[in-house]
């Protein structure tokens, strides 16, 4: 009878032993739970910008530059939707403030000084111009910039000596080569030629007859 006891819980450990290993065969065989991940407010809102689509671009950069912890590039995008939906005030905005964050950016500091002149506001541009200038980091095309808001307000020294600037700091920058020539032609004044100075003659004739100083 022992032997038949014996021989059960044989039987029914190897059973269990068997139930486990399958069990623990199927767990591993099983194929892992596929995570989708959701674009972010912000990879919308650059797709839909680079797609044109402005309206929608905005609308999901908007919400990302509301986020708590919203990224510097949340707030360019929002400017560019801004400005492709004829918005240049909002634009504005929302480029002013990518900068408060990210000052050292002067592509989108040029961006901005083009895009005052463009609208004739000249202190402002000139403004973004010098900020870059004062941080070191102005370049060629920096005082290109510069000479071209002196050149459309009709300063001639102050736009010959900023395009200069420029070539000091790029020999072969064209805009500023030909900057130079248009404001040599449209508002640098050109030196007077030198007048003859009248000969003075120690005498005059008349009638024929040389008249001798004293006789006048």
């Amino acid at each position: 009878m022992r032997r038949s006891l014996f021989r059960s819980a044989g039987a029914a450990g190897a059973v269990a032993a068997a139930l486990l290993v399958s069990a623990c065969q199927q767990e591993a065989a099983a194929p892992a739970p596929v995570i989708v991940q959701t674009p972010s407010a912000l990879e919308q809102g650059m797709t839909a910008l680079r797609m044109g689509d402005y309206g929608r671009a905005a609308a999901w950069c908007r919400q990302a530059a509301d986020e708590v912890a919203a990224a510097p590039e949340a707030f360019l995008c929002l400017g560019d939707a801004e400005r492709g939906m004829g918005n240049r005030a909002a634009a504005e905005a929302a480029w002013l403030a990518y900068l408060d964050r990210m000052p050292n950016d002067v592509v989108r500091r040029h961006a901005l000084a083009r895009f005052y002149m463009e609208e004739g506001r000249f202190p402002q541009a000139q403004q973004q111009l010098e900020r870059v200038s004062q941080m070191g980091l102005g370049t060629a095309e920096t005082f290109f910039l510069i000479a071209e808001i002196y050149r459309a307000q009709g300063q001639c020294q102050g736009a010959m000596g900023s395009y200069q600037q420029s070539l000091r700091l790029d020999a072969g920058y064209m805009p500023a080569r030909d900057g130079m020539e248009r404001a040599r032609r449209e508002i640098c004044p050109r030196a007077p030629a030198p007048r003859a100075r009248p000969r003075v003659q120690d005498r005059m004739t008349g009638g024929g007859a040389v008249l001798r100083p004293g006789q006048w």
